[in-house]
């Protein structure tokens, strides 16, 4: 009953739209339509094969669907197992059409013969394949980049049942009306698919949206600090620009007093505190390197934390970029965890060549982290997911611990070498050791 031709030009537009095309689409259009052709001409022989109609349609179906298949091998670049899918829902919904039209045809409350037929026999195949390509669009689009997986698997395993189903294997579930109940299985088994593939979908949207919303969250915090930096950095700038005016008026002062010989000496002391300047001292040879450093002393001798600094890198292979984000990091960890501390705050950064190594230590007063206990007052505020964590993940404490660096983690480790966070009764020591 239900053309093959159409259908065939059905599973062409279900390769075109469902599945992640490889190349320009004019190249596109032309192989899907060239598959097609190759199809329909096929379709003649293979389908008479047999005498049976319901046969031969089949197998003309299937005949479509490994040229299309074999097609999608080039054209494009989805995984095997989703060009596989796409491949069987042509037979699949030709086998569910041949079961269908006849039972909706024949519940009309009018004559379906001649013309009227076949146009109605068309409008519903085309309708019904659209109708399915509009529910898979989505799911199919959003995982085309993903490996086989067992939910793919799994679908087209429901396919084969749903394959199965509309040919009669499932008859003995369904004595009385065999007919009525190939139907009702086939469309639970087609709605399931559905089902699951659209909450696989939301489901990945879900976690998509998730996993955005902790980057921005990540990308806020990162851009805060450095703009709490940044204040940091004016408000040192504001005040040695202050001590500069205060200079000059205290000289203009001098000479109006008529008290010359005692500017020498004030110079000389100005010229001293002015060395002592944070955001204006020297603490690298590199000037990229030496801002950072600068900045991050800056913020620290303006919350109350007395800093030291010892940096010096001499000719290490490493790119001043790379250098940047190992001391942003290092500093920006240590000075957040030694500003909560309750006690006198103390910060000391060292930053040591060595033949073939690098040394990078941050030392600095904190207090150690509360770790989490399993007592039964303690239970209340766990949830399921932390203790299933606690008790099966190697050691989950560990990312707690390398926490904002990252980058300097991952380029501790392209370069042979180790990052360490040791913690005493009050003193932190964060150390990343990179090897030539």
């Amino acid at each position: 009953m239900t053309s093959i031709t159409v259908v065939l030009a059905c599973m062409a537009g279900l390769f075109l739209t469902l599945l992640q095309d490889r190349y320009r689409i004019c190249t596109t259009l032309a192989g899907g339509a060239g598959l097609f052709f190759l199809a329909r001409l096929a379709a003649g022989p293979i389908g008479g094969l047999t005498e049976d109609p319901a046969l031969s349609g089949q197998l003309a179906c299937w005949a479509g669907a490994l040229l299309f298949f074999v097609g999608s091998l080039f054209f494009h670049t989805n995984n095997i197992v989703q060009k596989l899918f796409t491949a069987l829902l042509g037979p699949c919904g030709y086998v569910f059409l041949e079961l269908f039209l006849p039972l909706a045809l024949g519940a009309l409350p009018f004559s379906v013969a001649g013309i009227l037929g076949g146009v109605l026999v068309f409008l519903f195949t085309l309708s019904f394949y659209l109708l399915l390509g509009l529910c898979l669009y989505r799911p199919l689009r959003h995982f085309c980049d993903r490996d086989v997986s067992g939910f793919m698997v799994g679908m087209c395993l429901l396919l084969g049942l749903l394959y199965a189903a509309c040919l009669g294997k499932a008859d003995f579930l369904f004595q009385g009306t065999p007919a009525a109940g190939r139907l009702l299985l086939g469309t639970l088994l087609l709605g399931g698919m559905v089902f699951c593939f659209r909450c696989v979908y939301q489901a990945g949207r879900f976690r998509e949206k998730t996993m955005l919303e902790a980057a921005r969250r990540k990308l806020m915090e990162t851009e805060a600090g450095d703009f709490g930096d940044m204040v940091a950095a004016v408000r040192a700038v504001r005040m040695a620009q202050k001590s500069g005016e205060y200079a000059l008026d205290t000289v203009y002062v001098m000479l109006q007093d008529g008290v010359p010989e005692q500017i020498p000496a004030y110079i000389y002391t100005t010229k001293h505190s002015f060395a002592a300047t944070p955001i204006l001292a020297s603490y690298h040879e590199n000037p990229y390197i030496n801002a950072v450093i600068a900045v991050k002393a800056a913020y620290a001798i303006q919350n109350g934390v007395d800093f030291q600094c010892n940096a010096s890198t001499g000719q290490v292979p490493l790119k001043t970029a790379e250098l940047c984000i190992l001391c942003n990091e290092l500093l920006s960890r240590a000075c957040r965890e030694v500003l909560a501390y309750g006690g006198e705050k103390r910060l000391r950064f060292t930053c040591i060549p060595a033949e073939d190594s690098l040394r990078l230590e941050a030392v600095y007063t904190a207090d150690p982290p509360e770790k989490p206990s399993l007592s039964p007052k303690g239970l209340k505020g766990w949830k399921l997911s932390e203790l299933l964590q606690w008790f099966i993940e190697d050691a989950p404490e560990e990312g707690d611990d390398l926490k904002g660096l990252e980058n300097t983690a991952e380029t501790v480790l392209l370069h042979s070498g180790s990052l360490s966070v040791s913690r005493g009764a009050q003193e932190t020591i964060l150390q990343a050791v990179l090897r030539f």
